[in-house]
């Protein structure tokens, strides 16, 4: 009787055509990035934690890819040999920049304590189990808005930093507290 493990087929790995900034990806690219895709969420996943996040960087690196290639054929340039390394090197690089942007939480934590509490050992305890049990409650892009707003960034500034509006990513940070102050049963 033959496994079932090895007659299982995986569904298709769908990405857009363009990506979250309208760029086109090239359909050649589309195709190498859909091959790659399951992997390479997979482990940006671990790194990132969302692979919401994963997804939309890898339709960021298949559209720059896409751009690379295009320019390099209008300018008559020795073209890309690898397409699928070059694409998941591209696709690291989004993704290592994106890790360095973030703000550790103990960071977060710390600078917002000192700032904004008592400075007694207790308060500063409660604060970050407070901030802690917050952040658990959401998902990794609505706990970066928190920390930039931490920080005192503007909507502006969140949104441009993120690549959306401003208005969207106070949406995103108003929704996140709703949902924490629900898990937490805070009322307002």
């Amino acid at each position: 009787m033959p496994s079932k493990r090895g007659t299982k087929t995986l569904p298709p790995f769908l990405l857009n055509e363009v990506d979250r900034l309208g760029r086109p990806i090239a359909p050649d690219v589309l195709s190498v990035a859909r091959e790659i895709g399951p992997r390479a969420v997979a482990y940006a996943e671990n790194l990132i934690g969302d692979p919401a996040v994963a997804f939309t960087f890898l339709e960021e690196a298949a559209a720059s890819v896409s751009a690379a290639i295009e320019e390099k054929q209008r300018t008559g340039a020795p073209g890309i040999r690898d397409i699928p390394a070059y694409l998941f090197r591209t696709f690291i690089h989004l993704i290592d920049k994106a890790k360095q942007r973030e703000m550790s939480f103990e960071e977060a934590v710390a600078e917002y304590g000192e700032r904004r509490f008592t400075p007694t050992e207790e308060g500063r305890a409660e604060t970050a189990v407070l901030i802690n049990e917050i952040m658990a409650a959401c998902d990794q892009v609505s706990r970066e808005i928190m920390l930039l707003r931490l920080r005192d960034q503007s909507w502006d500034e969140i949104g441009k930093h993120l690549g959306i509006s401003p208005y969207a990513a106070e949406t995103r940070y108003r929704k996140a507290l709703d949902r924490a102050r629900k898990t937490l049963r805070i009322q307002k």
